[in-house]
């Protein structure tokens, strides 16, 4: 899975929970001119959530599905926590739907970065075959 796949899917994922679950309002008419508080933190959220394998990478860390998992976990939950407090025109109005916003979008964002974890694994076992096979050589 590419970064552009990851990013669109997250994306996708936080804006049609926040319509789709009860007890998440929008305010349909935001500061902003054509442009509603929903897509802004669809937006922010679903890139936070895209780049946890990238900057796992960048940084030269070793990459494992818990440090993916309690990344996108951290990132998740935090946003929905202070998602009242920020002039996004979204609220979260009860425990059960922050909970249930919460967990659908923290699963899809490890699933998606899980993707790219495993791509990764992947491909440098496959390299390490053909060191392998070029030593015996």
């Amino acid at each position: 899975m590419t970064y552009f796949k990851s990013l669109v899917i997250n994306f996708l994922t936080v804006f049609f929970v926040n319509h789709v679950i009860p007890g998440v309002e929008i305010a349909y008419y935001s500061k902003l001119p054509h442009i509603g508080g929903d897509l802004i933190f669809s937006f922010s959220l679903g890139f936070l959530n895209s780049l946890i394998y990238p900057v796992i990478i960048l940084l030269k860390i070793k990459p494992t599905h818990f440090k993916v998992g309690l990344s996108s976990f951290f990132i998740t939950f935090g946003s929905y926590s202070i998602v009242n407090l920020l002039p996004v025109d979204i609220k979260i109005t009860s425990s059960g739907s922050y909970i249930w916003s919460s967990l659908i979008i923290w699963f899809v964002s490890y699933l998606t970065n899980h993707l790219e974890l495993r791509k990764y694994l992947k491909t440098k076992d496959e390299d390490s075959k053909d060191n392998n096979k070029e030593d015996e050589k």
